[in-house]
């Protein structure tokens, strides 16, 4: 006979880590509950089109995150809107709060992930025709000219995406450029793509961006900038549990496990090598399994 234990662990962030900790705990009998502050699928919604993960030759992000999502509700899987803003440990159970609501769990997955680094240059809040993400703001750019800064996949699969939407693409790569070597081929096939060694220093524009300044002068007409130079620890709510960190990244063991007894860390929040979805999902499995072995 199964035993149907009745455990609430609390999984913050409904990226594919999240998601994944949430299906192995549902199926092990145990009671995920996933809180996300905006859409699930973390960062793959952004993603123009996914190359690398299992079962799929190419799928567009968001696509692949609503299969996801499906999953969970599929297996009934409780889901709440909620932005986190603190946790706290109460003999030995957390507390989630919201600033106003609170949630009670016995243990906890953060799976929070990262957001998109900023430039931090003068204007770079207050122009419009900035975005950290090609895939949602590209087409306001439909036979227009613009740049997107960063040298890794994500800032060359975007601009292949964007390629096919304006008129010409800037790529401008501090160093060197640091994409797959497939992604870096098909981006120096594009004719519309034009890759340009150098640093943002100026963005010129009264209301709307008009043009961006390198730190060369280069000067480029432009009406869109696109920003793709890695990303931020989500971990601002994290402070009360004084947990392992490096540069703002949770350290764990093997089994996903914290400093903090019942506390675990997956996907992109964690302090690891590679950050792919594959490898977060992989944390979300181990860390569910992890808690299931625990009951």
């Amino acid at each position: 006979m199964v035993k149907i234990l009745s455990i609430k662990v609390g999984i913050i962030g409904a990226g594919p880590a999240g998601m994944a900790s949430a299906l192995y705990l549902k199926r092990s009998g145990l009671d995920p509950v996933l809180l996300e502050k905006s859409a699930p699928g973390g960062q793959v919604v952004s993603t123009f089109a996914v190359e690398n993960y299992l079962g799929f030759n190419e799928i567009n992000g968001a696509d692949l995150s609503l299969k996801m999502f499906d999953q969970m509700n599929y297996h009934k899987i409780e889901y709440k809107t909620f932005d986190i803003k603190d946790i706290i440990k109460k003999d030995s159970k957390f507390i989630v709060t919201n600033g106003n609501d609170k949630l009670e769990f016995d243990k906890i997955i953060i799976a929070s992930g990262k957001r998109r680094r900023k430039l931090n240059l003068a204007k770079e809040e207050k122009l419009k025709g900035i975005s950290y993400c090609a895939v949602c703001d590209g087409t306001f750019y439909k036979n227009k000219d613009v740049a997107i800064v960063g040298g890794g996949d994500s800032a060359l699969t975007e601009a292949i995406y964007l390629s096919n939407i304006c008129s010409k693409v800037y790529l401008i790569v501090r160093n060197e450029v640091r994409a797959k070597e497939s992604i870096f081929e098909k981006v120096k096939a594009i004719k519309n793509i034009e890759i340009l060694k150098g640093e943002v220093s100026e963005l010129v524009g009264i209301n709307n961006l008009e043009k961006i300044i390198l730190n060369d002068n280069t000067s480029l007409d432009i009406l869109g900038l696109f920003i793709s130079i890695g990303g931020i620890p989500n971990n601002e709510f994290i402070n009360s549990l004084n947990l392992d960190l490096n540069q703002g990244y949770i350290k764990t063991n093997e089994k996903m496990e914290t400093s903090e007894k019942g506390v675990f860390a997956v996907g992109d929040i964690r302090d690891k090598e590679y950050y792919q979805i594959a490898t977060a999902i992989n944390d979300g499995v181990i860390a569910a399994l992890s808690i299931a072995e625990e009951e």
